[in-house]
């Protein structure tokens, strides 16, 4: 009984709908799956709706990205499993940051055409199903110049990437707090995404700020070797850092989660880990006891 909890949705910038990522899961023998989404939780109501009847388990997530120059880090992420989707705190929230969202691309468009691409910003709706991404202003580029770019990781490594000549970054970011916040309020678990991508020696303050904040667990499990190919990891040095991090949620009394970061295109990683059902059961236990 395998299981992923971070995967993405046409509802943010994955590139298959809430019913099609339900659908590949199945294929996939996966026997759940969470839907966190950046900043969104439109493709939720849709693969939970798909999925009943069907041997998959959905949990409600969302992925916040969050400001992390407090703690010496451009960007932290939070997902946040067992999310109420009906709750003000995260409605408000998710439309904010959709707002904010939106003024990110139009700038990164901008910044595009002054580059001298001829692009403009009504294009993307042809690839915007739900929250607007830096993904999907990349697959216009990709369709608009094959023969300059082959791939949608090539616009981000060229231009999109963080740091990047067309590189914008969102004005209202969350805090890490205020994620962390949020997703209680709204009766979730608060987890700090991917740290491996920070390096083992910043890990222990950002861990240590996490907890301190509120935060309840850590993405343990999760495809570096995959998704992050300039760190040059090998698929056995993947799992080396995967129980790097868990000797450190369990000596911090953190709990564990962690999944492919499935977006399609480009991430291609559906059951890239091998994350038993066993870490769910653990989440929900800590949940129970909440309520």
């Amino acid at each position: 009984m395998m299981i992923d909890l971070h995967m993405h949705t046409s509802a943010s910038d994955g590139r298959l709908s809430p019913q099609e990522l339900v659908g590949l899961a199945l294929k996939n023998g996966l026997s759940a799956i969470a839907i966190t989404d950046h900043d969104a939780i439109g493709g939720i109501a849709p693969a939970m709706e798909y999925a009943r009847g069907k041997p998959l388990e959905i949990v409600p997530g969302i992925e916040i990205n969050c400001d992390g120059m407090e703690i010496g880090f451009r960007e932290v992420e939070v997902v946040g499993l067992f999310v109420d989707c009906e709750h003000s705190t995260l409605l408000r929230f998710v439309e904010e940051a959709r707002q904010d969202r939106l003024e990110q691309k139009k700038r990164i468009v901008e910044k595009l055409q002054g580059l001298g691409f001829e692009i403009r910003f009504e294009e993307l709706g042809e690839y915007a199903k739900g929250s607007l991404g830096r993904p999907h202003i990349a697959q216009l580029l990709v369709k608009k110049y094959p023969g300059e770019f082959s791939s949608i990781r090539e616009v981000f490594e060229k231009y999109l990437g963080t740091g990047k000549e067309a590189y914008v970054d969102r004005e209202k970011k969350s805090s890490i707090k205020q994620a962390i916040d949020i997703i209680k309020k709204a009766g979730g678990i608060a987890f700090l995404a991917h740290p491996g991508v920070f390096g083992k020696k910043e890990t222990g303050a950002l861990v240590e700020f996490f907890q301190s904040n509120g935060g309840q667990g850590i993405e343990t499990y999760y495809p570096y070797y995959l998704i992050y190919p300039h760190l040059k990891i090998s698929e056995k040095e993947n799992l080396e850092i995967i129980e790097f991090y868990q000797k450190i949620a369990k000596e911090n009394g953190l709990l564990e989660s962690g999944g492919s970061d499935f977006h399609g295109g480009d991430r291609e990683t559906i059951n890239a880990v091998k994350m038993p059902y066993s870490v769910l059961e653990k989440i929900k236990v800590r949940r129970s006891q909440r309520t």
